[in-house]
């Protein structure tokens, strides 16, 4: 009876030994695929930005089991207020402006990275600036008005200038052609001068005591 309860006993732990085995070896083999190791928040661009302009934060581990539950969280009056759960964060409003840190959680640890602040700059024109650009507005409008006043005035001037050359075409007579013989037209109210020239001197040489009057003569010497 007792060689029986012996026996009896040596086969049932041969028999639970092999489960313990197993289960300590997959308990080894699960911790060794569930290390999670040190977490790193990289920021592209890591200055400030203008408003409209993105800032992605990327978490990312050296090394990291193959499920991993990533997450944002933000800090809000000294507490972390979870974002959003997803390994890549991306911010492009003034608001959106603060301290950030990503987290990951694998079945066996969970992990946090360092902190960092995003400053996305809201952008506003100031009093100044737009009285500087409504100055710019009126100054460019001015100049353009300049510049058609005096185009208009060259192009009236112009017209002006054709206008008088094709009256005084129209309504003077141009200058007088002279008849044949190189002699001008002495059809006129004024008085005429003559140059004669000639090698006989019967009809050049005027004897003055032959005047019978005022510019006649009675004969030619």
């Amino acid at each position: 009876m007792v060689f029986l309860c012996a026996s009896t006993v040596k086969s049932w732990s041969s028999t639970l030994w092999p489960m313990q085995s197993t289960s300590v070896f997959r308990t080894t083999t699960l911790a060794a695929e569930e290390k999670l190791s040190d977490l790193q928040l990289v920021a592209t661009p890591d200055y400030p930005v203008a408003a409209g302009q993105s800032v992605n934060l990327h978490c990312t581990a050296f090394t990291m089991p193959d499920f991993v539950i990533w997450s944002w969280q933000r800090r809000e009056n000294q507490t972390w207020k979870e974002v959003i759960s997803e390994r890549d964060l991306t911010l492009t409003e003034p608001e959106q402006s603060g301290t950030y840190r990503c987290s990951a959680r694998s079945r066996l640890s969970q992990r946090e990275s360092s902190t960092h602040t995003v400053y996305i700059i809201s952008v506003h024109a100031t009093v100044g600036e737009n009285l500087g650009i409504a100055a710019f507005v009126f100054s460019l409008l001015a100049l353009i008005i300049s510049l058609a006043t005096v185009f208009w005035l060259c192009w009236q001037r112009l017209g002006d200038t054709v206008t008088t050359s094709k009256t005084v075409a129209k309504g003077f007579p141009g200058p007088e052609k002279s008849p044949k013989g190189g002699l001008p037209n002495t059809n006129c109210d004024t008085d005429a001068y003559m140059n004669y020239t000639s090698t006989n001197q019967a009809y050049t040489d005027l004897d003055t005591t032959n005047m019978t009057g005022d510019n006649v003569y009675s004969s030619l010497s």
